[in-house]
């Protein structure tokens, strides 16, 4: 059997064991008790992450083709350009921001903690609720918020609130998208280009808030 299509056809089932064993990891060692639509949510996101980065057809539901973009690209003059991502080390997860103008120079670098959250889907969502809080609260005018999120840069561009769970979170950003006046576009890249703040998610989750407040992630960044 071809390489691909052992994927197509066995993908999922691998991405459902593994779901399984992680939720009985949680239930051993964590004496945790996971909800089943916890489980399914995770499992629908494994499989789409994984065919989002590679050369296999969207096996769960048909989307367009991300754009085959290699490296990154600066915004439009007038625009800012906010990468966000996120990383998970139970019991909390991370999120990590840069923000650079059109010539590529770093403006900012942020890192936050969010305690009590394991779910990458949740985790990515706090992430690209932070970037859109930054232009909120800079009152930026002119900004492209980018993330390697497919499912999360789907829902906020369509304002779309079709996952139960991650439903409030959502809904809070469509709360401040409502009193921004600023104009904010949303764009999907792959993980190879979000780099940046993949790293920045990456260090902010080994440090303490304490630490985060007063750590030079642009420098360290740079």
């Amino acid at each position: 059997m071809k390489t691909e299509n052992f994927q197509i056809h066995y993908l999922p089932c691998i991405c459902l064991l593994w779901r399984i064993w992680k939720s009985r990891n949680k239930v051993v060692f964590e004496f945790t008790q996971p909800l089943a639509t916890s489980l399914a949510r995770q499992f629908f996101f494994q499989v789409q992450e994984y065919a989002s980065v590679s050369s296999l057809p969207q096996i769960l539901s048909p989307r367009p083709q991300p754009s085959r973009i290699s490296s990154w690209l600066g915004p439009p003059d007038g625009f800012i350009k906010i990468n966000f991502d996120a990383a998970v080390r139970v019991p909390g997860c991370s999120s990590g921001l840069v923000v650079r103008g059109s010539e590529g120079q770093v403006f900012l670098a942020l890192g936050f903690h969010h305690p009590g959250v394991s779910d990458p889907y949740l985790a990515e969502l706090m992430a690209a609720r932070d970037a859109i809080s930054l232009v909120h609260s800079r009152s930026l005018p002119l900004a492209i918020i980018e993330g390697d999120s497919e499912v999360v840069i789907r829902q906020l561009d369509g304002r779309c609130c079709e996952d139960s769970v991650g439903g409030p979170l959502l809904r809070d950003c469509f709360q401040l998208l409502s009193s921004c006046s600023s104009c904010i576009r949303f764009c999907s890249v792959p993980r190879t280009v979000n780099w940046a703040a993949h790293r920045v998610a990456r260090q902010a989750l080994l440090l303490s808030p304490v630490e985060i407040a007063s750590f030079d992630f642009v420098g360290w960044l740079h």
